[in-house]
């Protein structure tokens, strides 16, 4: 093969994944501007925003999971030219949104008695309940421009959400300052103020992005919003197939990492410190394969639509090896670089010795967490989420998180050994997703089952 296809393929992952890229940076930001700005507030109000924050995330990272499948059912219609079904879906997928919304808005208000049991202080406790109690009436908004985002992903528009992410960082920049503080003439609110900041920003997100919707020419003309359907089974059925396992997949790696932090906290303050920074460092460089790994979905669910079966091997592990290359230079990054990249963070020896040796091992973390997700979303583009999700489960559980309690508490080997065994359960999961999309593009996919 000459390199034309390649630079060209190439060119069209970076243009659809780069956008994902700063989008995820920003959502990244608006996490940084709460923690910061509720952070001089007072200690209370950002100890609520993180406990807040711990509790409902899993959820919401489901949510998302959930929405993902509109990825690959909008790229796989698209590639069959059967524009006429992408409209419907969506709108389906608006319908599920609406419902996860739901059922998240009854469930949260609850959850902040689960910080009563784990004796946190009464003072917190409250103000989480507030921050929870403002949140969840963003939840409709967040989880209806998910399935807008998602199906904008399939067709391989990513710019406009981008934009529509500033935008929201702005109103929560603005938002915080208003109401945490009490400025402009608004009451002070503290950490209860962020979480209705928050809300406003997903409603603000959400009406720029129906404004799109209605103005965008190539929207106009796969009807996205063109009329009301009510719930269609046969849609919900294969949206829930894709998007359920990939929702569970995404819970298990957020626990798997929850897990973790609290057994680094066996190790003492410092060790909870070093793998704190290390872990923000090596989740604002997965920025970068998560954005292209939305491309990877949409390029090889297109090429599924076309009936195209060397195109979809070809576009799944160009995507691969362009994941893994990147994450390969960031790897180098860690490894060449790393005092000044902890010194962006801490200024205390003990921490900053512990966490280069911790960054030494991220690098190798690196590599398998791309090679791991790139080829995931290979696989999902072919609407295989169901054994990649039982893969996970394995890989991140009984392989990533037996070898580091084997490793770090059994045979005492020190934090760093902890590192080593969610290496190689990333390995694992990496090279059991790259063997099956090699056996399933080879193997063609079943049509959909939306009539």
């Amino acid at each position: 093969m000459s390199a034309a296809p390649i630079i060209e393929e190439s060119r069209v992952l970076l243009r659809i994944g780069l956008p994902v890229v700063v989008s995820g940076v920003l959502n990244l930001s608006m996490q940084f501007v709460d923690t910061v700005m509720t952070g001089h507030a007072g200690p209370n109000e950002l100890a609520a925003v993180a406990s807040a924050s711990a509790l409902f995330h899993p959820i919401f990272c489901l949510g998302i999971g959930v929405m993902v499948a509109l990825t690959p059912i909008v790229a796989q219609l698209e590639g069959a030219d059967r524009i006429h079904k992408i409209g419907p879906s969506v709108r389906q997928g608006i319908w599920i949104s609406m419902l996860l919304a739901l059922l998240s808005m009854l469930l949260l208000p609850y959850l902040s008695n689960l910080l009563l049991w784990m004796d946190y202080e009464s003072e917190v406790v409250r103000i989480t309940d507030g921050y929870l109690k403002a949140v969840i009436w963003g939840f409709p908004a967040a989880y209806a421009f998910l399935a807008i985002r998602h199906s904008l992903d399939g067709l391989g528009i990513t710019r406009p959400c981008m934009y529509l992410t500033l935008l929201g960082l702005a109103v929560n920049i603005v938002g915080n300052y208003t109401l945490i503080f009490g400025n402009f003439g608004f009451p002070k609110m503290g950490a209860v103020g962020a979480g209705w900041t928050t809300t406003i920003a997903h409603w603000v997100i959400l009406i720029g992005a129906l404004i799109y919707l209605q103005s965008s020419q190539r929207s106009s003309t796969i009807r996205f919003l063109s009329r009301f359907d009510w719930p269609i089974w046969s849609y919900w059925r294969e949206i829930l197939r894709i998007g359920i396992p990939s929702g569970l997949s995404s819970g298990a790696e957020t626990f798997m990492f929850t897990v973790v932090a609290l057994m680094m906290g066996k190790f003492g303050v410092t060790a909870l410190a070093a793998h704190q920074i290390s872990i923000n460092v090596a989740g604002l460089t997965f920025m970068i394969p998560m954005g292209i790994s939305a491309a990877i979905t949409q390029r090889v669910g297109n090429a599924v639509g076309q009936n195209n079966w060397d195109e979809v091997r070809f576009r799944g592990w160009l995507g691969v090896g362009v994941c893994v290359g990147i994450m390969s230079l960031t790897a180098s990054i860690f490894i060449l670089f790393p005092e000044s990249i902890i010194g962006l963070y801490t200024s205390d020896n003990a921490v900053t010795d512990l966490a280069i040796s911790i960054l030494w091992m991220a690098a190798l973390f690196q590599l398998s967490d791309g090679l791991q997700v790139s080829s995931m979303s290979a696989l999902r583009g072919l609407k295989d989420t169901r054994i990649p999700l039982l893969t996970n489960l394995f890989s991140y559980w009984p392989v990533g998180m037996g070898l580091a309690y084997l490793f770090g508490f059994v045979w005492e080997w020190g934090v760093i050994s902890v590192w080593g065994g969610l290496i190689a359960g990333l390995s694992v999961a990496a090279v059991l997703h790259s063997l099956r999309f090699h056996l399933l593009s080879h193997v063609p996919a079943p049509k959909s089952v939306i009539p």
